[in-house]
């Protein structure tokens, strides 16, 4: 075989069906040999960073390693703000791009570079491939690597010349890897010991991405209630790791190290069940584990363990392998009906809250502009049950979080990375990933950076809603520079943070790309629209104009 079949070989067998790119001059061994294997399909993306964001969507959806494969260089350039994205989602992705021809390498010809260095602060690893004999090897350990605890990118440089060349080494047979490892009895019983012992009232729980991950939300589920413990969402989630719906459910904790300590601080000890501990963005002053507050944590992912804060117990384990074992060790350990008793009044104070939130969204109603908090209600309520949710709103993301109450994991997706124009591209990945409508809600500054992915939606003709809350300038940043109290507060001058002159007309831009597209002005029309929408078949873009806050 010479390497492009080496490659194919490798991509068949580790269940790969699409390959998402952007052709450039290195990639054309891959293109010639793609036109005889129909069974892989190529999805088409206009620019780099928006075929990342679209195989970061697919695997998540997928929960397996996505391909993509990216032009040299340049291409990789444009990719590396949603390969950021990629590491801080833990998505697992083998990026591979094309090297010029090694025999000119040494002339320094257009388009080369050193795409290892390139790559290597955004990946779990990067090597270039030095000839064909090796390529075998290094696919199989990106597909491999990619998808082992910590999940993540890496990166294969093919040189364009090895893809053409002989190669007599075989390619290596898959191997099977039992990845659900769990701690040791005496800790997991230690860990068992500690929890029941807590009071309930002073025991919370917060749970990470690798709750969702590790497929592990109904074990959490069976923890969380045999304590009859309130449960957290770690700051900035990006996945389903519990049912929002569900009494113990207290929200996300808010990013700032301040909030974080005070919502805490009532709590002798908390189980954290994730990898990194407490994110706060941006800088805000003081720890967020307050001080006395005891920190109980596992994680697949050893580096995280008494990483930033003390930590009184910490388990290297799989979060699904682990929680399961101790549900049995808590059963034996927690008084039942004192656990119960606290679900029924969680369950009744989580109602008056929920009530309050919406009957303030169904006053906000008329507002023209629309109010965000209306504008994220009526999206929500407009959909069926159990709808795929894509949210890079910013703003109005709160939300969408707020009122989105899916009952199973994979359902709702968020950029813990916080590169924007992940959004859109996502969306269609995740649409390709489940064969399933998405809605996917997007600031106007986000959907600015990855426009490029409605002409893929028109193309793959896929049931993507793209809702676009456009308040014409970029709130979030506005919102915290005025908190500063600095000059930009006092004079009423925010530099740089207005997209209003000339407006972006949405709309349009959508039929450009062969994307229909809806202008709705009120919140009360924002329902009929969405289900209008969906009920198409194929993309449609809706253009919400929200009012600044």
């Amino acid at each position: 075989m010479v390497g492009r079949e080496v490659l194919l070989e490798v991509l068949a067998d580790e269940g790969v069906g699409h390959v998402f790119g952007n052709p450039g001059t290195t990639e054309l061994p891959l293109m010639d040999a793609l036109a005889v294997h129909p069974e892989l399909h190529y999805v088409l993306a206009l620019q780099e960073a928006t075929v990342v964001a679209m195989a970061d969507g697919y695997a998540q959806a997928t929960g397996r390693p996505a391909f993509c494969n990216l032009h040299t260089s340049a291409g990789l350039g444009n990719a590396i703000g949603n390969l950021t994205n990629a590491r801080a989602n833990a998505t697992p992705l083998v990026v591979t791009a094309g090297q010029q021809d090694r025999r000119h390498l040494v002339a320094d010809p257009l388009l080369s570079g050193d795409l290892v260095g390139l790559a290597a602060p955004v990946s779990k690893w990067a090597h270039e491939v030095r000839h064909a004999d090796e390529l075998g090897t290094v696919m199989r350990r990106a597909f491999h690597d990619a998808a082992t605890a910590p999940t993540g990118p890496v990166f294969v440089s093919i040189p364009m010349d090895v893809l053409d060349e002989p190669a007599a080494a075989p390619v290596p047979t898959r191997s099977r890897i039992e990845r659900r490892a769990v701690p040791p009895p005496e800790a997991l019983a230690e860990l068992a010991d500690l929890l029941a012992d807590t009071d309930p009232e002073r025991l919370a729980v917060v749970v990470g991405d690798e709750v969702a991950a590790s497929d592990a939300v109904e074990a959490m589920v069976a923890v969380a209630e045999a304590l009859g413990a309130a449960v957290y969402g770690s700051p900035l989630y990006s996945n389903l790791n519990f049912p929002p719906a569900h009494p113990l459910w207290a929200g996300m904790l808010a990013p700032t190290a301040a909030a974080i300590a005070s919502t805490l601080s009532p709590y002798e000890r908390v189980l954290l069940v994730g990898g990194q501990a407490f994110l706060v963005y941006p800088f805000s002053p003081g720890p967020a584990l307050p001080e006395g507050v005891e920190l109980l944590h596992v994680s697949p992912d050893p580096a995280w363990l008494g990483r930033t804060y003390p930590t009184r117990l910490g388990l290297v384990g799989d979060p699904r392998a682990t929680l399961e074992a101790l549900v049995p060790l808590l059963r034996e350990r927690v008084d039942s009906e004192r656990a119960k008793a606290r679900i029924e009044a969680a369950g009744a104070a989580r109602t008056r809250t929920a009530d309050g939130f919406e009957e303030t969204a169904l006053a906000r109603y008329e507002d023209v502009p629309m109010d965000p908090m209306a504008a994220g209600h009526a999206l929500v309520q407009a959909l069926p049950p159990d709808s795929i949710v894509v949210d890079e709103a910013i703003t109005t993301g709160f939300y969408v979080r707020g009122f989105h109450h899916p009952a199973r994991p994979g359902t709702y997706f968020f950029c813990r990375g916080g590169g924007l124009g992940w959004g859109m591209p996502a969306a269609c990945g995740v649409s390709l990933g489940r064969g399933a409508p998405v809605l996917c809600v997007v600031g106007d500054g986000s959907a600015m950076y990855s426009p490029q992915a409605l002409w893929t939606a028109a193309h793959e003709r896929l049931p993507v809603v793209f809702a676009v809350v456009n308040n014409r300038e970029y709130a979030i940043l506005r919102q915290n520079l005025a908190g500063r109290g600095g000059d930009a507060a006092r004079t009423g001058n925010f530099v740089g943070m207005k997209v209003d002159e000339p407006p972006v007309d949405f709309c349009a831009l959508a039929r450009s790309m062969g994307v229909e597209a809806t202008l709705v002005e009120k919140a009360p029309d924002v329902g009929d629209a969405v289900r209008q929408a969906l009920s198409s078949g194929g993309p449609h873009l809706l253009e919400l104009p929200i009012a600044s806050r």
